[in-house]
């Protein structure tokens, strides 16, 4: 009876309060999964072929879920800059078919997202990458790891920096907090956008120096050049 009422109760609430796509504000078929983004707009994000580019300067795989544009531009700067979290649910659905089509082959030992200064986890309240990889690594039964690699610098936002300054504004930013967990391990290491690949370059270097096995990126998008 608790159930029955319970699940009246979120029927009611639904048709007075529908769930309205977070981009095109249509109502949706919650039946999708989703009460963030509608079966439509889904669909207008396009994933990228399933090919390791661009590599980072340490040669490790940089694998891209889509192209930084259009919907899925729309998505992660609602999810990023106003907080609109419900959106990890979608975004980290599309990281996770990805992997299961293209990342199937290779085993990881665990995921790590890329982690956000104190400071500005202060200022947003949140880390995107952690959200995402958090969802990944429920979706694909990968073990998590948070709390392994550490930034420890304040660097200034990467956006309208030039390439060169990028890396040069990112070097020595990350500290291993936890070799154990990092040691011998093969590492999916998560962010949200590419763009140069100075962050991601960054983390996987100091991840490498501190004993891991090996390290491959998956982000949710790159920058279209």
């Amino acid at each position: 009876m608790t159930h029955f009422l319970s699940d009246l109760s979120k029927g009611v609430l639904s048709i007075i309060y529908p769930a309205l796509c977070e981009i095109c504000q249509e109502k949706i078929d919650t039946e999708t999964g989703y009460d963030s983004l509608c079966k439509d707009c889904i669909n207008k994000i396009k994933t990228l072929e399933p090919a390791p580019r661009p590599k980072c300067s340490n040669n490790i795989n940089v694998w891209a879920v889509c192209g930084y544009e259009g919907v899925a531009k729309d998505c992660i700067h609602l999810f990023k800059y106003n907080n609109r979290l419900n959106l990890s649910r979608p975004l980290a659905g599309l990281m996770s078919s990805f992997t299961d089509k293209n990342l199937a082959d290779k085993k990881f030992d665990v995921i790590i997202p890329v982690p956000l200064h104190k400071t500005k986890m202060r200022e947003r309240g949140f880390n995107q990458a952690e959200l995402l990889a958090r969802r990944l690594a429920k979706n694909t039964n990968c073990p998590l790891c948070t709390d392994a690699i550490k930034r420890i610098k304040p660097t200034i936002s990467q956006t309208g920096l030039s390439k060169t300054k990028r890396f040069t504004n990112i070097r020595g930013a990350f500290k291993i907090t936890d070799n154990n967990a990092v040691g011998g391990k093969n590492i999916l290491l998560i962010d949200d956008v590419f763009t140069t690949g100075s962050t991601i370059n960054e983390a996987a270097k100091t991840l490498l120096k501190s004993g891991a096995k090996s390290v491959e990126a998956l982000v949710l998008a790159r920058g279209i050049q």
